[in-house]
């Protein structure tokens, strides 16, 4: 029983279908499959019977598979717009992240006042923007892909463009001074071998090592 249900939920799951929506799904068989086997123990048949018949009555894996696949209301959203889940979105959050950062930072000074902790904000916008976030972003892509059970080549693209934009955009600041005024700029340069190399080697190594487990 619990493989037939395993292979369905993964079926299922590999099919698009949303995880959400195949858990509830599998619990309903498996309380139906219950009932059935409770009705064929009451008529008398002994327990292994009354579930070979429960199952025969259940349908096979095909059977159960088809509507949930053909639905299109069940498919997630990963499922049915990779590019947008998993390239998109992502990279239109990482952007806005390094925007927001932008205007806090400029929110945070006045002319002629600076504060004391303004250096170390500074610091800590620019390497998160270029080390932190992008790290993140990836893991989510990774975690979503493989809750998924998705192809590799969306999430793959995806943590590829979240590295890249990480690696070239810098949150350049120049403090204000007296008869100088400060200024806080998004600015896109070639990046470095080294921090691309170690973005990269943060960001993918979880999906690395666990994709091939996930697809089992």
């Amino acid at each position: 029983m619990p493989d037939l249900f395993n292979t369905l939920k993964n079926r299922l799951i590999r099919a698009g279908v949303r995880p959400a929506r195949v858990s509830r799904y599998v619990a309903e068989l498996r309380d139906h499959l219950d009932d059935l086997t409770a009705e064929g123990t009451a008529n008398g048949l002994d327990n292994a019977t009354a579930q070979q018949q429960a199952l025969a009555r259940l349908g096979s894996i095909d059977e159960l598979a088809k509507p949930m696949i053909s639905d299109r209301r069940f498919q997630s959203w990963a499922a049915a717009t990779p590019w947008a889940v998993f390239l998109l979105v992502p990279v239109l959050g990482q952007i806005g992240v390094m925007a927001g950062a932008m205007l806090l930072l400029a929110a945070a000074t006045s002319p002629g006042a600076v504060p004391p902790w303004f250096g170390t904000a500074t610091m800590a916008a620019q390497y998160a923007v270029g080390g932190l976030v992008p790290v993140l972003t990836a893991w989510i892509i990774a975690a979503i892909a493989l809750r998924q059970r998705s192809r590799p080549i969306w999430p793959i693209l995806g943590i590829g463009a979240v590295v890249c934009i990480g690696a070239m955009l810098h949150l350049p600041v120049m403090i204000p001074a007296p008869g100088q005024p400060g200024m806080i700029t998004i600015a896109l340069a070639l990046p470095a071998l080294a921090h691309l190399l170690t973005l990269l080697g943060l960001a993918a190594a979880p999906f690395l090592l666990t994709y091939s487990k996930a697809r089992v």
